[in-house]
Order: C-alpha cells, then sequence, then structure tokens
C-alpha cells in the first residue's frame, strides 16, 4: 500500500488540539499528516479580526497542495467547519477520499445545550459551561458572518462530491444536529459513502473515550479504499 498523505483541518474558534489524537494515530499507522492552522486561529480573538473564510480556505489548501506534491493517494479529513473546507477542496481537486466529522450543516441543539448545562450543575462539574463561555470568547462577530457565509457557499458543492465519503456524526453533539450528516451523505454524488453515528463524543469526539472506535473506523475506511 503506498504511503498515504491526510489532510486533517480544524474546526471554526478552535485548533490542531481538536484533531491531534487522530493526526498521531494515523501517523503511527504510517500516513503523513499534515494539520495546517487555519489563519487567525491562534487562540487570541484579535488574530481573527479582518479574517474571511476566504483566508480559511487558502490556509487548507495551501496545505493539500504540498501533500500533493509528494503523495498520489490523498485523504482529506475535516472536523467541523473544516469538513466544509475538506468539501470545498474535495470539490476542487482529486482526492481518494473525503471523511467529515461532526460537520455542521445545521447547527446548534439548543435542549442539548440546555441539558449539559443543567447536568454540569447538578454534577458541579462545569466543563461543557467552562466551554461555551470559551468559545463565545475566541470569535468575533465578523468571523461568525464569515462561518456562516462558508456554510452558504458549500452546501450547493456537495452535489459535486464524487469521490469515496465517509461521514461520522456523533448523535450527544450539542453544536452539530445529527441531520447534518444525513444531509451531506445524501447529497454527496460518491458511489461510495458510508454513514456512521456515535452513540456519545460530543462534538470533541477525538477528545472523547468513543476517539478510539472513530478512529479505528477511519483507518478501516482509508484501507477499505486502498484495496478498491
Amino acid at each position: 500500500m503506498k504511503k498515504i498523505g491526510c489532510l486533517l483541518i480544524h474546526g471554526f474558534g478552535g485548533s490542531v488540539y481538536e484533531v491531534s489524537p487522530l493526526a498521531e494515530y494515523l501517523e503511527d499507522k504510517g500516513c503523513r499528516v499534515i494539520c495546517p492552522t487555519l489563519k487567525g486561529h491562534t487562540g487570541r480573538k484579535k488574530d481573527l479580526r479582518g479574517i474571511t473564510y476566504h483566508d480559511w480556505l487558502d490556509s487548507a489548501e495551501i496545505a493539500l497542495k504540498e501533500l500533493m506534491q509528494s503523495h498520489e493517494q490523498i485523504i482529506i479529513i475535516g472536523f467541523s467547519m473544516g469538513g466544509l473546507i475538506g468539501i470545498n477542496l474535495a470539490s476542487k481537486y482529486k482526492v481518494n477520499e473525503l471523511i467529515t466529522i461532526n460537520t455542521p450543516i445545521y447547527y446548534w441543539d439548543f435542549k442539548r445545550i440546555y441539558l449539559n448545562i443543567v447536568r454540569d450543575l447538578q454534577n458541579k462539574e462545569y466543563g461543557n459551561i467552562r466551554r461555551y463561555v470559551k468559545s463565545s470568547g475566541n470569535t468575533t462577530l465578523s468571523s461568525l458572518l464569515h462561518f456562516k457565509l462558508l456554510l452558504t457557499k458549500t452546501k450547493p458543492m456537495i452535489g459535486n462530491i464524487n469521490c469515496p465519503v465517509f461521514v461520522t456524526q456523533a448523535l450527544d453533539d450539542d453544536t452539530v444536529r445529527k441531520q447534518s450528516a444525513y444531509y451531506i451523505h445524501d447529497r454527496a454524488e460518491s458511489k461510495r459513502k458510508k454513514l456512521r453515528f456515535y452513540d456519545h463524543g460530543g462534538h470533541l469526539i477525538l477528545r472523547s473515550p468513543s476517539a478510539s472506535k472513530l478512529m479505528e473506523d477511519i483507518w478501516e475506511c482509508i484501507k477499505g479504499g486502498q484495496r478498491k
């Protein structure tokens, strides 16, 4: 099996921390993995000012071109908004597979957010509350606008995807609703496509106890594609 090049793209307002467990896992399997930091995603709110979704696309595209120079087998893996970026790139370049993880078409499950806050208060753990506060403090109104512009631009492009697709989604994700996974899976024109849900894992599924199962499924999907 030829050495595989994987482009792994993090989410909106996040960092490579969100996806680094998968990067390490795939590197251990012999893949070369590039995880670009999307422009403005330094963890400092001020660095997102003046940044557009075009800058995020450019950040990922530069990394993809680097991989394509040295690898014939290219896998794009996008977490959350990174999946939207992956869809854009997979509709523009010939790649071997596109994998999306908790990628938003329909976002914010307010009922689950409420239940998470109640659970935090009952258990006096506050993990979800801290995450919500941190998330709101890491973004700007302009970056939120450009996230929505990217989503609007990307939705009609899903029908242009004809490479193999693996769509994954945590059912207890409070940021992305499960209908998003159905939307992406059903509209992709790929002859080989797969959809898998995970009962637990939340939005940051790669930092959850479900990460090992998700990563195993991703690797099996990649291996299966190489045998075709």
